[in-house]
């Protein structure tokens, strides 16, 4: 059974300096853009045990100065130590209850925070921007039917710089 759990889409950018384009002056810290994140859900994946689950993508673009975003593969046991936790992509997951968003990561069941590849191999220092996609399932069990989820979403750099957050929108599972 192929996991999704920590599947990442990323499509970058790397900005050259152009004779005619100024490079653009992206902070250091990562920064992800308020409004650009999106959320795609894919109903009624089945577990290997039968179970309907859903299946979303999360979509956040990103800007970062030097581009020091994402870990070698070879290199997630010794980074792990760096990030505390071992994840430079984290996710907090909001159910809604009574009509309010309750913060639900420490029952959800799975984590769906993660590490993403390096994003620049060249080890160059420069502005870097795309989107990273990030797949996650909705286990069977952790919501009920017609439940609303969000998201919250935050990454950090090789440097430990913390980006700002930002909020998916809200998606209805396992409405069948």
């Amino acid at each position: 059974m192929k996991r999704l759990l920590f599947i990442f889409s990323i499509t970058t950018a790397v900005l050259a300096l152009a004779s005619c384009t100024a490079e653009p002056d992206f902070s250091n810290i990562p920064m992800l853009l308020d409004g650009s994140t999106t959320l795609t859900k894919y109903a009624n994946i089945r577990d290997r045990l039968g179970n309907a689950q859903d299946s979303l993508v999360i979509g956040v673009k990103f800007q970062d100065g030097d581009g020091d975003l994402g870990l070698s593969p070879g290199t997630y046991p010794q980074d792990s130590i760096q990030f505390n936790n071992g994840f430079n992509y984290e996710v907090r997951t909001f159910r809604r209850i009574r009509g309010q968003f309750q913060d639900v990561s420490a029952s959800f069941g799975v984590s769906n925070s993660g590490n993403f590849p390096r994003l620049r191999n060249d080890n160059k220092v420069g502005p870097i921007e795309g989107t990273l996609q990030r797949a996650i399932m909705v286990p069977y069990g952790a919501v009920m039917r017609n439940d609303t989820l969000k998201f919250m979403i935050r990454i950090r750099d090789r440097a430990m710089n913390v980006s700002n957050e930002v909020e998916t929108p809200s998606v209805v599972v396992r409405a069948q």
